[in-house]
């Protein structure tokens, strides 16, 4: 054990360009306590970094880079599919933490003090594994009993202002390296030997969620959450902290090759209007039967009506956000709700968190800060935000159109996923579930399980991918989450499993946000169609928005609701018009037909303008001006 490290600052190293030199000073008070650390932490690692398998010789090694393997499907994998699972996992936690440069920067407390140094999270799945599995009565004894303490329990704050310093005597990066090899070794040693684990053409032995194996299940997963979770925590590190490691997937094909500092709509990001969705009944809930492992949270069942509403096609890209910034939005109060204003002030957040700044803060030029490096801001990329800022965006865009728009809702999600022919399973369609099979191409293609090492194009659709490219919306699934406007609660029917009792309840507090569809970095269940997870509304992760407006009186977006009626009534009175003045001038042409063709106009300019405000609700052209297009 060494002496604990001194306090960090409370400003996001992303805000402008940070240089190696100043990097290095952030880190002078723990050389000060700890020493440089091991000098083999900098760089590529070499061979002994690995406690498990190379990334080489990982499965999901190919061309070069460490993807994720698909979720695996519980009632069919033999013990090999078990132990790859197992392999991938691991060895993906390992080249992510091997990003990490330098021993000293595994104990730097995040910038903004509401989480454990990384330290924590390196050993932290290990310590899962164990206690989990010792719960379901695979393992009769501790690892080592002091880690398991140690590292059981991470930090779920109260507020933005709840600083969690770190008052740890962490020990050293070689000491949980030995800690972890221990452990992969035991649990390695445990799904070689497992009787009832099938090997082969083996009949079909199902692990179900009261089968002590389905802890082995869940430690898969739950090291998974960590790896997006622990990725976000690394973006937020000063740049100089990190380097790529070899067999890391690339940037996503859409990201920029020079500096564009004024973006212009439909040339650097794509126009996103909105696109009406028939309301309908959707099912919410992971059957109790499907092959693949699930969170508490998943499970239950209920039917939801969704009423008609409209939703921009896209998740709302930086060029947007960009125009939020520019206008002031980080400025002005009436934006954000009076918690949502408090953090602003706060953390005096002046733009997104992972934007940096290039030149003065008037200007707007902007970079993208992504996991490894700072890149040209790819303007058509997802804006990633918190709550406070997603709505606060809202209510700008609804000030300046006159529109009430909002976050989704999680039965306008799945309706989305319905109309772009990704609807609920039925039956044992494991093919419906995109995560449980290989990655999908073309027309197909969704952002996550690790195809890339970064968000992409709200727009991309992959090559030669026709059948994307025309579905009604980008992005059901994956790239970034989507934050929903309701909180994270239970589902009808939800219990507790006893494996995990505390993983949803304590965030069923009215404080946590839904989210859901996944992201790039998301990978087995988190990147399923079932995933739903939750954060507070201040944190970040890497998570976005798509608009939604209202068709119905009794949610936010009634005033759509009245000029749609308007219109009808308009419309049905400039018909009764018309055909009074027709009869009337069949006749003769009287004052009385004269006054009823003027009784026909102005019922028809009536509905025309009821109409265009109707439609304008939902940013998509009268029909008019669609026919002439």
């Amino acid at each position: 054990m060494s002496a604990r490290p001194a306090l960090t600052p409370s400003r996001n190293p992303n805000l402008t360009p940070m240089t190696p030199a100043a990097a290095r000073d952030l880190l002078a008070p723990i050389v000060q306590m700890r020493g440089d650390g091991d000098p083999a932490l900098h760089g590529q690692r070499p061979a002994w970094w690995w406690t498990g398998a190379s990334p080489e010789q990982c499965p999901g090694f190919s061309q070069g880079q460490l993807v994720s393997l698909p979720q695996l499907n519980l009632q069919t994998c033999t013990r090999l599919d078990m132990l790859n699972y197992f392999d991938n996992t691991w060895t993906l936690t390992e080249l992510l933490f091997a990003s990490l440069q330098g021993e000293p920067v595994f104990y730097v407390q995040p910038y903004h003090q509401l989480r454990h140094p990384l330290v924590f999270y390196y050993g932290h799945p290990a310590c899962l594994y164990i206690n989990k599995l010792r719960l379901a009565g695979l393992l009769s004894a501790p690892c080592n009993a002091h880690y398991e303490v140690l590292f059981e329990t991470g930090v779920d704050e109260m507020s933005w202002d709840d600083l969690s310093q770190s008052h740890v005597a962490w020990p050293t990066i070689r000491e949980v390296h030995a800690y972890r090899a221990e452990v992969y070794g035991i649990v390695r040693r445990l799904i070689e030997t497992h009787p009832d684990l099938r090997d082969g053409a083996e009949p079909a032995r199902p692990i179900l969620a009261e089968s002590p194996l389905w802890a082995l299940a869940m430690a898969f997963e739950h090291e998974r959450i960590h790896l997006e979770t622990s990725a976000v925590l690394m973006r937020e590190l000063p740049l100089p902290h990190l380097g790529r490691p070899d067999g890391w997937v690339a940037l996503h094909p859409s990201a920029p090759a020079t500096d564009v500092f004024e973006p212009e709509e439909g040339r650097d990001y794509p126009r996103n209007g909105m696109v009406p969705v028939e309301g309908g009944e959707v099912t919410v809930g992971k059957p109790a039967d499907w092959p693949s492992f699930g969170w508490d949270n998943e499970y239950g069942e209920e039917e939801r009506g969704v009423p008609p509403f409209a939703a921009s096609r896209y998740k709302v890209s930086n060029g947007e956000m960009r125009q939020f910034v520019a206008a002031g939005g980080y400025r002005e109060s009436r934006y954000w709700s009076d918690e949502g204003w408090k953090w602003r002030s706060f953390r005096h957040a002046r733009w997104p968190t992972f934007w940096t700044a290039v030149g003065p803060a008037g200007l707007h030029h902007f970079r993208l800060r992504t996991l490894h490096e700072c890149v040209p801001m790819p303007w058509a990329w997802p804006a990633e935000v918190n709550v406070h800022e997603a709505k606060a965006y809202c209510a700008w865009r609804s000030e300046e159109e006159g529109v009430p728009y909002r976050l989704t809702t999680e039965g306008e999600v799945l309706r989305v996923r319905e109309v772009c022919g990704l609807s609920r399973p039925q039956g044992s369609d494991t093919a419906a579930d995109p995560v449980l099979g290989p990655p999908r191409a073309g027309e197909a293609a969704i952002n996550h399980n690790l195809a890339y090492g970064s968000p992409g194009a709200v727009d991309w659709a992959g090559a030669g991918a026709k059948g994307a490219a025309a579905r009604p919306f980008g992005d059901p699934l994956g790239n970034v989450w989507e934050w929903c406007e309701e909180d994270f609660a239970p589902l009808r029917g939800f219990a507790v499993h006893d494996y995990y009792d505390d993983f949803s309840t304590p965030c069923f507090d009215g404080e946590h946000s839904l989210i859901l569809g996944g992201s790039w970095l998301s990978t087995g269940d988190e990147a399923s169609l079932w995933a739903r997870f939750h954060f507070r509304r201040h944190f970040l992760q890497s998570a976005g928005l798509r608009l939604s407006s209202s068709l119905v009186a009794d949610v936010p977006g009634a005033q759509d609701a009245a000029a749609a009626a308007a219109a009808k009534a308009a419309m049905e009175a400039a018909d009764a018009a018309a055909a009074a003045a027709s009869w009337a001038t069949g006749l003769a042409a009287t004052a009385a037909a004269a006054g009823a063709w003027a009784a026909a106009e102005q019922a028809a300019e009536a509905a025309a303008a009821a109409v265009a405000a109707a439609h304008k609700a939902h940013r998509v052209p009268p029909p008019w001006r669609r026919a002439r297009s």
